[in-house]
């Protein structure tokens, strides 16, 4: 016999004996179900702002705020412009802090300018954070003004001793002292 003939023979075999031995165990489906053991531990209970539903009530609140419906629930309160130091907290010490009757801790934030032009206003804050102080902004789009401020300090004693080094400065003419009040 050739060559060529015997190894046709050969693979036709190995053929028919590979599907004799496959077949039945694909066609006879009783291994489809066989289920692997895993040492993975339960799914964990998802968070509440996870869910479907919360994530629905975000986009309409987003909506709700894009639309111009809901500006009057997220306005920032009146906060007035200060012209001189609001006065000590009666039966507090300065150099010590407490609560008031909201159980909010007073806190002490100095203003430092007010700005017409928002960049100029941004431009004095990031100076003053290279400096080293805690200065923040806020924005009051009604008044087209944006103040800077510097702190907040829980101990009024604290905020003083900032008051008195921002006054040195050539940059700061005046920097009133007020009570701080989270927005939020």
């Amino acid at each position: 016999m050739e060559l060529h003939l015997k190894k046709r023979i050969l693979g036709a075999w190995l053929t028919v004996t590979a599907i004799l031995v496959v077949a039945p165990i694909v066609l006879d489906g009783s291994r489809t179900h066989i289920l692997l053991e895993s040492d993975a531990p339960a799914m964990p209970d998802t968070e509440r702002w996870a869910t479907e539903e919360y994530e629905r009530q975000v986009r309409k609140d987003v909506e709700a705020l894009a639309s111009g419906e809901a500006t009057a629930d997220v306005a920032m309160p009146a906060v007035d412009v200060v012209d001189r130091d609001e006065p000590p907290v009666p039966g507090v010490p300065a150099d010590q802090t407490k609560l008031d009757q909201d159980k909010i801790p007073y806190a002490w934030t100095l203003q430092v300018g007010a700005f017409g032009q928002r960049e100029n206003a941004y431009r004095f804050r990031d100076l003053l954070r290279h400096d080293g102080y805690k200065a923040y902004v806020q924005e009051f789009q009604q008044e087209k003004i944006t103040r800077v401020y510097v702190g907040p300090e829980l101990r009024r004693a604290d905020a003083e001793k900032i008051q008195r080094q921002l006054k040195q400065r050539d940059d700061i003419s005046e920097a009133y002292l007020r009570r701080y009040k989270a927005e939020s």
